[in-house]
């Protein structure tokens, strides 16, 4: 799925209200396609499309379908790619402001995470060495969701902002391109993921 394609439900998105907007859907389906258990698609899809799930024209869930099978292939198959689905901009204050692709993008992505996050890091039987690697590349990732964050974590790297952000923009490249491994590890690791009856409760 070119940017072409992309572009009439990245307009439907933004015109239709409360409805998130592309970039934050696709950091969204990054994190729920990671998981360790499937999501449903009437529970993402509602989450997505906000008032209009229940409203919504089918070429429009046909192109979120799309869009859902175009990011496993690349989580599974071909490797994430995170610069070839969002647009990264120079200057680290334009990758925060609200409208900013990468922003959007981390947004959704610690939405999405926040599933299955908690009971993998209290996992009892999960070492902690995993449960340390699975924050950070949570934290790695999420980052530019929030931009108090990313100030504190620029502050406390010792490097300025904009050395910061390109710092980050490279590590998010490698973990985004990971994150579906080292969330089956942990999850296996866990021991919490065996069925899908847990994943329910």
């Amino acid at each position: 799925m070119n940017e072409l394609s992309l572009t009439p439900l990245r307009e439907y998105l933004s015109a239709a209200g409360n409805a998130m907007p592309l970039a934050q859907v696709q950091g969204y389906l990054f994190a729920l396609i990671c998981a360790p258990a499937p999501i449903e698609e009437e529970q993402w899809l509602q989450e997505v499309l906000g008032d209009h799930a229940a409203d919504c024209d089918e070429s429009v869930l046909f192109a979120l379908m799309g869009l859902h099978q175009q990011i496993s292939e690349q989580v599974f198959e071909s490797g994430y790619k995170l610069t070839s689905n969002v647009t990264v901009a120079q200057h680290w204050q334009d990758n925060l402001a609200a409208d900013a692709e990468l922003h959007q993008w981390a947004q959704g992505f610690v939405l999405g995470v926040s599933y299955y996050l908690e009971p993998l890091l209290n996992a009892p039987a999960c070492p902690e060495q995993s449960k340390e690697m699975l924050a950070q590349a949570v934290t790695v990732l999420g980052l530019f969701a929030d931009a108090e964050q990313f100030s504190i974590h620029a502050a406390s790297s010792g490097q300025d902002k904009q050395a910061f952000n390109d710092a980050l923009v490279d590590m998010m490249t490698d973990f985004s391109l990971g994150f579906a491994e080292l969330i089956e590890l942990t999850a296996v690791q866990s021991g919490l993921f065996d069925d899908e009856e847990h994943w329910e409760t």
